[in-house]
């Protein structure tokens, strides 16, 4: 079938079909806002993961700096 063809159906298949095809858009429209949703939250967490990894670098940096001292105080 080209495009420009002309397609013949009954008008109560027609308002099916056009039917069919709103739900389908509203469907789409759906999946969509969801996957905007789950990307939103997954550079929340990936932000939030980085936030935590700084922490623990920092920390690790605290405790090293002690762990430093404690085995030799007054090098630092």
């Amino acid at each position: 079938m080209k495009h420009g063809d002309s397609v013949f159906v009954k008008i109560n298949e027609y308002k099916e079909i056009m039917d069919v095809l709103e739900l389908i858009k509203g469907k789409i429209k759906e999946a969509k806002n969801t996957i905007n949703d789950l990307n939103d939250l997954k550079n929340k967490e990936d932000a939030e993961i980085q936030r935590w990894a700084q922490t623990f670098l920092e920390i690790e940096k605290k405790v090293s700096d002690v762990d430093a001292l404690m085995i030799h105080p007054g090098e630092l």
